[in-house]
C-alpha cells in the first residue's frame, strides 16, 4: 500500500468521524497495520485495511446522517442558492431599465450574477464552509443546465461556467472560514 493510498483512506476517514474521535480511529488502525505487518505480508496487510475501511464507511456515514451534520450544510447551501437567484434577479430589474445594449445588458447580468452568488457564498461559508463548496458545485450544475437551454453565445454561457464557482468560492475566502470541512 503506498503512502498516497494510505494518506486518501486517511483523508476518507477523517472527514466521517467527528473531530473527537477521527484521530483516535486514524491511530488505532495504523497501530493494528503496523502490528500486522510485522507478522504478515503487504498485501494481506493491505487487504485487511481496505476491509476495515470498506466496513467502517457505511457506519460512519450513518452516524454523520445521525448527528445531523450534513442536513446543516445542505440546507445552508440550498437556501444560499435560493437567495443567489433572487438577488440577481432583483440586481437586474433594478438596472435593466438603464440602459438599451444588449452586450451591457450581458455585462450587467454576469456582473450581477458573480455579485449575487460570492454574497451568498459569503454568507453561507460564514454558517458552514462545508455550505460553500456546496453552494459552489449547485451553482455549477445549475449553470450547466442553463447552458444546455437553446440561445446565448458559447463563450458567454462559458463565462457564467467558470465565473459562478469562482465567485462563490471567492465570497466564501472573504468570510475568513478557514477550518477542516466535515459534511
Amino acid at each position: 500500500m503506498s503512502l498516497s493510498t494510505l494518506a486518501a483512506s486517511q483523508w476518507i476517514l477523517s472527514r466521517l468521524t467527528p473531530p473527537a474521535q477521527a484521530e483516535a480511529l486514524i491511530g488505532d488502525l495504523l497501530e493494528e497495520r503496523r502490528l500486522r505487518l510485522q507478522a504478515g505480508s503487504h498485501v494481506s496487510v493491505a487487504g485487511w485495511y481496505w476491509r476495515q475501511l470498506a466496513s467502517s464507511v457505511p457506519v460512519l456515514l450513518w452516524a454523520s446522517m445521525r448527528r445531523g451534520v450534513w442536513l446543516v450544510s445542505v440546507v445552508t447551501a440550498v437556501a444560499s442558492l435560493i437567495a443567489a437567484v433572487l438577488m440577481m434577479h432583483v440586481l437586474q430589474s433594478a438596472m435593466w431599465p438603464m440602459t438599451t445594449s444588449s452586450f451591457v445588458h450581458d455585462v450587467m447580468m454576469l456582473l450581477s450574477f458573480a455579485a449575487a452568488v460570492a454574497a451568498c457564498g459569503y454568507v453561507a461559508a460564514s454558517i458552514r464552509l462545508g455550505a460553500a463548496r456546496l453552494l459552489a458545485f449547485l451553482v455549477f450544475a445549475a449553470v450547466c443546465r442553463e447552458t444546455t437551454l437553446p440561445g446565448g453565445a458559447l463563450w458567454y454561457k462559458g463565462l457564467f461556467l467558470v465565473l459562478g464557482p469562482l465567485a462563490t468560492i471567492a465570497g466564501a475566502a472573504l468570510s475568513g472560514r478557514r477550518r477542516r470541512v466535515r459534511l
